[in-house]
Order: structure tokens, then sequence, then C-alpha cells
């Protein structure tokens, strides 16, 4: 059995390979995966390739983040999170995740997708962080279609956008909210929808699914959305990131 040293000595060569972007004028991002509870090996090339095609941005992709320290993440503009684990000892190591923390705190960007907002319970830092996370009281109705409300269009994210597009996912409900999130947009939770009669049914409310918020001097981007590939096939949804990650890398004002 390899001892925890050389474990630790082999996360820290893996991520020393992603030190170094290379230049290439556009915005770098890392996206942080390796564990989940959604079919990240599915959604993580669909979320490089949402990014990609806009000539906008240099996507690398990171499944071995332990180990890892502020060096790895500081080539990047920004850091795009589809990560969820389960409960310690599965977390990642102390180093990376005081190096996401101070990342995103001295000005650089995060995106949080997803099922990432399900990650870390009980560190409530990285709640702060990413301003909404599935907590004791959250769940979600029965994937369905449903209607996403844009109830801002004051942020460069959803300025001109429609006011509301169609979406096949998972709708997260009862979220625990920070208190200084800007919500972007909203679904109604059908109380008509249950997985069985009093149980898991929708809230009856509208749940913010899309938001933006400042840590420190670094912005972050969450988007509750995208339970599986098909679900990030709706133009909304690739709207909403592709314009969302472009504001988090400091592309428009806030």
């Amino acid at each position: 059995m390899m001892s925890r040293w050389a474990s630790a000595f082999l996360a820290i060569l893996w991520c020393a390979h992603f030190v170094g972007a290379q230049g290439t004028g556009k915005i770098k991002i890392l996206i942080l995966t390796g564990r989940n509870n959604h079919e990240w090996r599915a959604t993580t090339p669909v979320l490089r390739d949402i990014l990609e095609r806009t000539g906008r941005f240099e996507v690398r992709v990171n499944e071995e983040v332990d180990g890892c320290g502020l060096e790895t993440f500081a080539p990047y503009d920004v850091l795009l999170l589809n990560y969820n684990h389960g409960d310690p000892p599965t977390w990642w190591d102390n180093r990376p995740r005081q190096a996401l923390l101070d990342f995103v705190r001295n000005g650089k960007r995060l995106v949080s997708f997803h099922a990432s907002n399900n990650a870390f319970p009980g560190w409530q830092e990285y709640d702060k962080l990413i301003g909404g996370t599935w907590r004791d009281t959250a769940g979600h109705s029965p994937y369905h279609t449903y209607t996403v409300k844009i109830i801002d269009h004051g942020s460069p994210i959803t300025r001109g956008l429609p006011d509301s597009f169609v979406q096949t996912d998972e709708l997260y409900h009862r979220l625990s909210l920070q208190p200084n999130i800007r919500i972007l947009a909203t679904a109604f939770d059908d109380p008509a929808n249950c997985v069985k009669p009093g149980r898991e049914c929708g809230t009856g409310k509208d749940e913010p699914l899309i938001w933006t918020l400042n840590y420190g001097t670094g912005r972050v981007f969450q988007t509750a959305l995208g339970h599986d590939v098909k679900a990030m096939a709706s133009a909304g949804f690739i709207t909403t990131l592709q314009r969302g990650t472009e504001w988090a890398a400091g592309q428009g004002s806030r």
C-alpha cells in the first residue's frame, strides 16, 4: 500500500502539471473536479466545450486536487467547481481548501456549478464563499421541465436576455442562502410535483437558482442548474454559464 507521504508527494507532482498556463490572451479557467454524486465524467467535458466554443476561454481540468496550493491556482483567472464528495475524510486536504479561499479573497474569481453547492457540509467559510449551499433543509422535487425566470436584468449576466427560459432539470429548494447574494434567476417549485405524495414535493415558492456575490475582493457566480448533460443543453443554461463565467472573470461591472 502506498504510504501517506508518497501519496501526498504524487499529489503535489500532479498539481505541478497545472502551474504555468501559457499566455494566450484568453480568460484562463481551471475546472476542479474528480469526485461528485453526479456524473462529473460526463458533465466536465460539456462545461469545457460550452466555455471554449465562445473563443474567449482557455480551459483545463484538474481531477486530483489534494496537495494543490495557491501556486497551482495562481496562473488562472477563474476556478470552476464541479465537485461534491460526501462527508470527511473524503474532503480535499487543508492545503487546497485554504488556497481556494485565498484565491478568491485576494481578487480572483470562482464559478460554482450545480452540486458543488452540496460540498463541504459544516465548513462555514465555504458557505460564505459560494453564497448558497445544500444543507439540512435542502432537497429537490423530481427532475422535470420548468420555467426559469430572470428577476434581475440589471446584471451584465442577464442584461438583454428574455424574461424566462425553459429548463429540464432538478430544481433545488430550501438552500441555505447568505445575506449578501444578488439573485438573478428563480423558478417556481410546483407543490404538485412529488416523488410520492407528501414527500419531496415542490415548495410552492420561487426558489433561487442563479446568483452572484463578492468574497473579499473576488467575484463568485453560482448556478444550481445542470444536473446532467441533457439539462446542460438548454440555451438558457449555456448562455448564463458563459456570461456568468465572463462576469466572474472581471468582464463587466457589478
